[in-house]
């Protein structure tokens, strides 16, 4: 257990003692697994326009650069709300915050469907983004306030693991779905499923009222101590090592997510059946790694290993490893190119967990999600240069290989970077000033 990881913390950094538990052993796996199935819908809908490249493409004619207008439209958005998500759930609690963005993202992800061309469609992806925002957030938050702290790394692979599982199931689902009501029914029928979803939530929290003692507002946090703001937070370089990996490495996996389907189908010869045949293969291998990944960690830190040691050892693999996915653009065979992209995402999965662990490992609860949602920031503005720059390199060369090389050489960047920034993982002595008492009327 990393010491005091696990303990609310006062002004001057002194551990102050636990909150007793409210929830059961069975209640914690039924939690995960909800919040698991958030992030696997949050993923299914966002990957409803890329499965449906080929479609929208030929159907409004765009070019390369307009689809990636589309895909930037969302990513804007979400730089945004991915922050401001952090801020919402760290002030209205994750119940609340997180029944509405689900909400939100699920009759914006509907609306697609009424989309008549490029400026429509990025429109409504931009609304799918506001929402999408508080999604990865909450769930940070949760673990941090729920789960035991020699769980949270397995806790947050798992929760994690909804990017994948949501991308593997989206190419054969929504082109089941298009199939059988056309691509405007595909939006339709997916943007159903996050209202399901709240039901499930609420009901689970209906039978677990101690939920909202540690959740909503001040609650979340001892009393008499001061909110963290984020100018407070951006004076930690542990904050800036936690944006600046996330900005520099996830762009590999957007452009996975994001452009994967496309390659497929211009480069590979594939038909949209062949996609949904194939596509969802390397995030079943990204779905795996997030348990494995998330288990050997738990293995690790049972042996004795630091949390310093464990996040920083994952990285180094991932940053060694991940950028044998160049070598899928010099091969014609697609059994070829799927196991190179399957080894790069298994191994960016390892970095990702670590990095994502990262806000827990530094910053008291209250704090989690906010620093979360700068991460995420970094992981939107990365994504969002990376996006328009594989739009208008294909435009120009409609050369792939160029772009592989380009994105498979981020991750060395961002190791270099990251570790120059961390320091030692280990809880940061906060440099808070307490609130000045209320002016009382007449003083």
């Amino acid at each position: 257990m990393q010491p005091g990881s696990d303990f609310p913390r006062d002004e001057v950094g002194v551990v102050t003692p636990a909150r007793p538990p409210v929830l059961s052993n069975r209640s914690l796996v039924l939690l995960v697994g909800l919040l698991l199935g958030s992030t696997t819908i949050n993923y299914i809908d966002r990957q409803v326009v890329s499965v449906l490249a080929p479609v929208l493409r030929d159907e409004f004619r765009l070019s390369n650069s307009q689809y990636a207008g589309i895909l930037n439209a969302f990513m804007i958005a979400y730089m945004f709300s991915y922050a401001l998500g952090g801020w919402f759930i760290d002030r209205l609690g994750v119940g609340r915050g997180l029944t509405f963005s689900t909400m939100w993202w699920s009759v914006a992800n509907a609306l697609t469907a009424l989309s008549a061309g490029p400026v429509s469609m990025g429109a409504f992806r931009s609304l799918l983004a506001i929402g999408e925002g508080g999604t990865w957030p909450a769930f940070a938050k949760a673990v941090s306030l729920w789960i035991p702290a020699n769980a949270r790394t397995l806790a947050i692979a798992m929760c994690n693991s909804g990017s994948s599982v949501g991308s593997m199931i989206a190419p054969p689902l929504v082109v089941f779905l298009t199939r059988a009501y056309g691509w405007r029914g595909a939006f339709i029928v997916t943007g159903a499923l996050g209202f399901l979803w709240v039901l499930a939530f609420q009901v689970f929290r209906y039978f677990h009222p101690g939920m909202r003692a540690v959740d909503r507002g001040r609650t979340s946090r001892n009393e008499g101590e001061p909110a963290l703001r984020w100018v407070d937070l951006i004076r930690y370089r542990q904050t800036w090592a936690v944006f600046f990996c996330r900005f520099f490495a996830d762009p590999l996996w957007y452009f996975y997510i994001f452009w994967i389907p496309e390659f497929l189908v211009r480069e590979r010869g594939l038909n949209l059946t062949g996609v949904a045949a194939v596509a969802w293969i390397p995030f079943l291998v990204s779905d795996t790694a997030s348990f494995v990944m998330g288990y050997l960690v738990l293995a690790a830190q049972k042996r004795g290993w630091s949390a310093n040691r464990t996040r920083k050892t994952f990285m180094l693999l991932g940053t060694l490893l991940s950028p044998v996915g160049i070598l899928a653009a010099f091969t014609s065979s697609v059994a070829w190119t799927l196991g190179f992209i399957s080894f790069a995402v298994w191994f960016f999965v390892g970095w990702s967990i670590s990095v994502q662990t990262l806000p827990g490992d530094y910053f008291p609860p209250r704090a989690v999600a906010s620093v979360f949602g700068i991460g995420g920031t970094g992981s939107t503005v990365g994504s969002v240069i990376s996006i328009w720059a594989v739009g208008r390199t294909l435009d120009l060369t409609h050369s792939y290989p160029t772009v592989f090389v380009g994105i498979g050489c981020l991750m060395p960047v961002a190791c270099l970077v990251g570790m120059w920034l961390m320091g030692r993982v280990e809880p940061v002595v906060l440099r808070e000033t307490v609130n000045p008492p209320a002016r009382t009327s007449g003083s």
